[in-house]
């Protein structure tokens, strides 16, 4: 059952306030009325509210409406004649819950019209009240008048639309008698579409993104019994090969933002998850959300974590956070000799902006940094700053966090191995494989994190006006002086989700929701019992040049999956039919379960030996695991 607050004023007679309490008694709407709020005590709808016994609440100003329905957290707010201007930090907590009436007919988009039945344009009505509204329609000669419900956002009189009705306008119509008629309409309207929104009916999902990392979110969420499809754009030739509830649209690319809210509107999306770090950064939830559509993943500005390591780095410094020593530049000159100045040490130098996770370049003498800050030309634009840090001695692990801005509760902990060779030798990749969970990580030093990690960060966010909402990454580092910060990454890791994802037995749907809704705190995520492990099968040559691997024909690939505790996540990888053929350097994610580390590796490259590359180009490390694995044995 949903819980909804009702927005009321001294305007009016209050027929949607008693339709929607109608609705609500007589069992269509599932839902609870758990407040009539009024920014003025006169409001007739108070009667209608004091009638059937529901709670008031009087708000005058509309500075304190935020901090109280924060405290009655409603599903959904729905205005009925309400006078205030609804503030941007309202819309922004409530995203796509504050449910409006407007006299007019909305189009879908800015530029958009809509059609009267008879074919004639409908007026929109921007900016004009109640009775301006329906004079408007009369002062036009318009041949139906009209009203739209739809989810509020900080466009003016605009929003996602929910649904329309018409009324035709009769020769002699005057505002009265046009309007009787059109109220009813609103008002059967009003009832309807909240009928809709508390229902518990099966919902259509939009993963962005076609890596290993996106084919877990997508195999994860069609899990789901509350979930009736899952779309991928553009997903890979594995994502959609077994599971009959995802399909794919390999023609809309990830930066196609147009493509993909013309998906959303052709297959009903009920959530996009915002799963890759690009679309992130481009700010694909401020510019879904303002469009209506539902979300998931944080902000442009809360993702500045990830996309603007200088940034990220001076927040962390601001409050207090555990990192090392840095310094950022974008002049490699000055660069160059704040080294030298340097005595000798192990350094990193990273580039600040995104590099698929290549950009952090070890240096182990003054000598490699010099030639580390000469090669951040070779990421353009994102190399243009860069960072020189303090480098951190210990042991690597990566912490999830899912956070609505307020509250949070910690996922689950992974060990990623992010060389190309065994032995953690070679550069940097964007994974070759992980393990779930690590047993570096203990249960008490994720306490300590939650206090001294993420609580003081997301707080700090809230204050710089930057809530995070979404799965919030630590890449952590346990030395001798305890954690210290790596980086904080703002989605799953890739490939931490694809040993993650499988072991949630809560409906991830239900998280996402809880993150959308603001209540975390009230959501236990439950896992089970075993360890993954996963193997990055790449191409000869990554993360160099493998164009000459593109195209050839991957053999095995079924045979493997169909092994006890085996589960392939596709990534750069395309299908022809029934055949499977390389499309990228990190090509599939071989994951396999077991009660203990060594039980799931051993399963794992039994499952790889049975997968090769035209011409014996397929490249994987033999050793993923290996931390854990001594740890067994020692």
């Amino acid at each position: 059952m949903k819980l909804i607050a009702l927005l009321i004023s001294n305007t009016g007679t209050g027929t949607n306030l008693q339709a929607i309490i109608d609705g609500v008694n007589f069992g269509k709407i599932n839902a609870k009325i758990v407040a009539v709020i009024s920014d003025t005590s006169d409001a007739i709808g108070l009667e209608r509210a004091r009638k059937h016994q529901l709670p008031i609440k009087i708000c005058p100003k509309k500075q304190n409406l935020l901090s109280l329905l924060k405290k009655l957290n409603p599903d959904f707010i729905c205005l009925a004649g309400w006078k205030q201007i609804i503030l941007d930090e309202v819309i922004e907590s409530f995203p796509n819950r504050i449910v409006n009436l407007h006299p007019g007919l909305i189009p879908d988009s800015m530029d958009g019209k809509v059609l009267n039945p008879d074919g004639s344009w409908g007026l929109w009505n921007r900016g004009k009240l109640t009775d301006q509204a329906v004079q408007n329609f009369l002062d036009n000669g318009a041949t139906y008048a009209g009203s739209t419900i739809h989810f509020l956002s900080k466009d003016f009189d605009f929003g996602l639309v929910l649904g329309r009705c018409f009324e035709k306008v009769q020769k002699g119509d005057s505002i009265d008698s046009l309007y009787t008629r059109l109220k009813k309409k609103e008002n059967r309207l009003y009832v309807d579409i909240l009928a809709k929104l508390c229902q518990e009916g099966k919902m259509n999902i939009l993963v962005i993104g076609s890596n290993g990392r996106e084919h877990a979110l997508a195999a994860t969420y069609a899990k789901s019994k509350k979930v009736k499809k899952v779309i991928m754009t553009p997903g890979n030739g594995l994502t959609d090969y077994h599971n009959k509830k995802i399909k794919n649209y390999p023609s809309v690319t990830m930066m196609d933002f147009e493509g993909i809210v013309k998906v959303c509107q052709k297959e009903k999306i009920d959530v996009v998850d915002v799963a890759q770090d690009d679309v992130i950064a481009a700010g694909y939830v401020d510019r879904l959300e303002k469009l209506g559509i539902a979300a998931f993943g944080p902000t442009k500005k809360a993702s500045q974590l990830e996309w603007d390591k200088e940034w990220a780095r001076n927040f962390m410094a601001k409050y207090g956070l555990p990192i090392p020593k840095f310094r950022s530049f974008s002049n490699k000159k000055e660069a160059t000799s704040y080294v030298k100045s340097l005595p000798e040490q192990l350094l990193y130098v990273k580039a600040a902006g995104l590099v698929g996770g290549k950009g952090a370049i070890r240096a182990e003498n003054k000598k490699q940094a010099i030639e580390a800050i000469k090669s951040m030309s070779q990421f353009g634009k994102s190399g243009e700053t860069f960072l020189i840090e303090q480098a951190l001695i210990g042991e690597e692990f990566s912490l999830f966090a899912i956070s609505d801005g307020e509250d949070f509760v910690v996922a689950k902990s992974a060990q990623d191995h992010k060389t190309i060779y065994d032995g953690d030798l070679g550069p940097n990749t964007g994974g070759m494989g992980s393990v779930a969970p690590t047993g570096c990580v203990t249960a008490s030093m994720i306490r300590i994190i939650g206090i001294k990690i993420f609580k003081p960060l997301l707080k700090g966010m809230k204050k710089e006006e930057r809530p995070y909402k979404g799965i919030l990454y630590l890449g952590g580092m346990l030395t001798k002086d305890g954690v210290k910060i790596i980086e904080f990454n703002s989605r799953w890791g890739d490939p931490e989700a694809e040993v993650i994802l499988p072991s949630i037995q809560t409906d991830y749907l239900d998280l996402v929701q809880a993150v959308r809704l603001q209540k975390i705190k009230n959501t236990k995520v439950v896992f089970d019992k075993k360890v993954r492990l996963s193997v990055a099968g790449c191409s000869k040559g990554y993360p160099g040049d493998y164009s000459s691997v593109k195209g050839k024909e991957i053999f095995g690939l079924i045979d493997a999956r169909k092994m006890p505790g085996i589960t392939i996540f596709g990534a750069g990888i395309k299908r022809e039919g029934n055949k499977f053929f390389v499309n990228g350097g990190r090509i599939f994610h071989l994951v396999a379960e077991g009660k203990n580390v060594i039980e799931a590796k051993e399963k794992a490259y039994k499952a790889m030996a049975k997968i090769s590359i035209e011409g014996n180009n397929l490249h994987y490390r033999t050793d993923i695991g290996w931390r854990d694995i001594n740890r067994i044995k020692n």
